[in-house]
């Protein structure tokens, strides 16, 4: 496929050449066939061992998959699950902290929750990330 760009290019009165792109105004808008948000997310697959789940997000905003997930509608339900929580996390309105033994906090929307609920995929945090997983289904993927 080629793009094709109108560009103004105009002399200076040193001589030289300054051009740019003209910017909306196309006739028409060409939407990539691919989710653009995807590339700026890293998604890697690991061995989750006994944690029960299909993937983690910690506040780095990296989506981590079990290695044994491999149905491709189940996959993308679970990305666009995981992706809502990089966004709580961006707009700050979910955080956490936690110490190596596992013992925490959860803050969402300024109220506060002990670290075990979001260990179990509890809390009202979930309620917008489950809601992206319906609109996922086979025909878009």
């Amino acid at each position: 496929m080629v793009l094709i760009y109108p560009v103004v290019a105009k002399r200076d009165k040193n001589g030289l050449t300054i051009s740019f792109l003209i910017k909306n105004n196309m006739a028409f808008k060409i939407n990539p066939p691919f989710d653009l948000s995807d590339l700026s997310t890293s998604i890697f697959e690991r061995d989750m061992g006994e944690d029960p789940v299909f993937a983690r997000t910690p506040k780095n905003g990296v989506i981590v998959l079990n290695k044994d997930l491999k149905n491709p509608v189940e996959k993308a339900k679970t990305i666009a699950h995981e992706k809502v929580h990089i966004d709580q996390y961006k707009s700050g309105e979910l955080d956490y902290e936690v110490d190596g033994a596992g013992k925490g906090y959860v803050n969402f929307k300024g109220k506060t929750f002990d670290y075990s609920v979001m260990q179990k995929g509890k809390g009202p945090w979930e309620k917008p990330a489950y809601a992206a997983e319906k609109t996922i289904s086979k025909k878009s993927i």
